[in-house]
């Protein structure tokens, strides 16, 4: 029970966390003056093109949350049990995937 309720806090961290603009970018202008954009990772994967990575979180949430709330709810069968605990492992892998190629984006502007 404690790790159904773990898990759905924790997603819904990532989620919140992933649509925070903590990112600085920092680009020169024709007119030579600095212009700064603070983006979220979310945005900085839109910008580079690969949001196909924020898609994959966000289906492995869903499912570490489904199967949470089926354990919440008293479903007992080990299925629910195993898809939950790896539906919460590669959702953590997968947040920190995302915020290790959102930091190695850097937006080209010309």
């Amino acid at each position: 029970m404690l790790l159904s309720i773990v898990s759905v806090i924790a997603n819904i961290l990532y989620m919140v966390a992933l649509n925070i603009p903590f990112y600085t970018d920092r680009a020169m202008m024709p007119d030579g003056h600095y212009r700064e954009w603070h983006r979220s990772p979310v945005g900085r994967l839109n910008l580079s093109g690969q949001e196909w990575i924020y898609y994959i979180q966000v289906a492995l949430a869903a499912v570490s949350i489904i199967a949470s709330v089926l354990a919440l709810l008293g479903v007992k069968h080990r299925v629910v049990r195993i898809v939950q605990i790896a539906g919460i492992i590669a959702s953590t892998v997968m947040f920190v995937i995302i915020l290790i190629v959102t930091n190695n984006i850097h937006a080209k502007y010309a």
